[in-house]
């Protein structure tokens, strides 16, 4: 095999013009001091691909895959090489205002762009003053553009990658699925095309269990995806009942004093009904007391008050 020198002949004169053309602004063209042919134009050696002089990115570069006609957009980071002339090889995140930075081309504005279209771009852009016949390569890295936030009572909540068409429970799924004390309704947040964000919110009973295929919506980048937890308040529960406990019940669904007895499995054969109380500390820290007839209760007769956070519920029990 021939040396790189005889392979691409190449002066150290022209070498020097080569590294003072990467200095300059986009734009400038690049001039060698020795008088030349009006024909003549300076131009890197002719590219071409090669693995000795430039590795590739990485990743299937030349993959038909979903993601080629997807467009490029802002916070997504390219790796862009153009095969034998390491120079111009890069890794850029696109900016805010949909642009990249590139030596000798300066801005380009990718955002909205295929890769096709922009490795297109580029190439015409640098066969016009500075590279003969370039190939060039991009490959999206990172795609932050692409991305759908997937937060509250789901397993692994974050910003997950939305390559091709997605649906909601899809979206659920990469987030490891649904936890445990979910809320009735899911909601998506969504930004228009005014900039306004709305909700949508999806009956979660009728998305999951029912399995209704309308509610399972196709989700766009952007969406934030919030599954709400359930808020809880302690009640206790003690005295003559089967399960004395601390109990958490959701806060969006009252709970009266019967169904909190209930929920400790009922009273004892020794248990005085008539007399069942309610301890409450007020907002000031003092404790207040009221009396429950349990048998009116059950019987319609007596009202069954609703308890509140960090009630206690005393069953006391009879003497005979």
């Amino acid at each position: 095999m021939k040396p790189v020198s005889e392979r691409f002949p190449r002066s150290v004169a022209s070498a020097a013009v080569l590294l003072s053309a990467l200095a300059l602004p986009a734009g400038t063209r690049a001039q060698d001091d020795r008088p030349q042919p009006p024909e003549t134009r300076l131009a890197f050696p002719q590219a071409r691909p090669s693995t000795q002089n430039a590795a590739p990115p990485s990743g299937d570069l030349f993959a038909d895959d979903e993601t080629s006609d997807y467009q490029i957009g802002r916070q997504d980071l390219l790796e862009i090489a153009v095969f034998d002339v390491e120079e111009l090889s890069q890794i850029v995140r696109v900016a805010n205002d949909g642009t990249i930075r590139m030596p000798l081309l300066g801005r380009l504005d990718v955002a909205g762009r295929t890769k096709s279209q922009v490795e297109e771009m580029i190439a015409e852009r640098l066969a016009d003053r500075y590279v003969q016949d370039p190939q060039v390569t991009v490959f999206i890295k990172e795609y932050e553009s692409k991305k759908v936030a997937v937060s509250g009572a789901v397993k692994a909540p974050g910003r997950y990658e939305m390559l091709g068409q997605k649906t909601l429970l899809e979206m659920i799924s990469e987030a490891g699925g649904l936890d445990k004390d979910l809320g009735k309704e899911i909601i998506i947040f969504r930004r228009d095309d005014r900039g306004e964000t709305r909700q949508i919110p999806i009956d979660l009973e009728l998305l999951v269990y029912e399995a209704n295929p309308a509610l399972n919506l196709t989700v766009r980048a952007g969406d934030i995806i919030y599954v709400p937890t359930v808020e809880k308040i302690g009640i206790f529960v003690t005295g003559a009942v089967k399960n004395p406990d601390r109990y958490e019940v959701p806060r969006s669904e009252p709970v009266t004093v019967l169904k909190a007895i209930t929920l400790a499995g009922g009273t004892t054969d020794r248990a005085a009904q008539k007399k069942v109380q309610v301890i409450r500390t007020d907002p000031n820290g003092a404790r207040v007391k009221f009396d429950v007839n349990l048998r009116k209760v059950k019987r319609g007769k007596s009202e069954d008050p609703i308890l509140q956070k960090g009630d206690i519920v005393l069953v006391p029990e009879a003497f005979f």
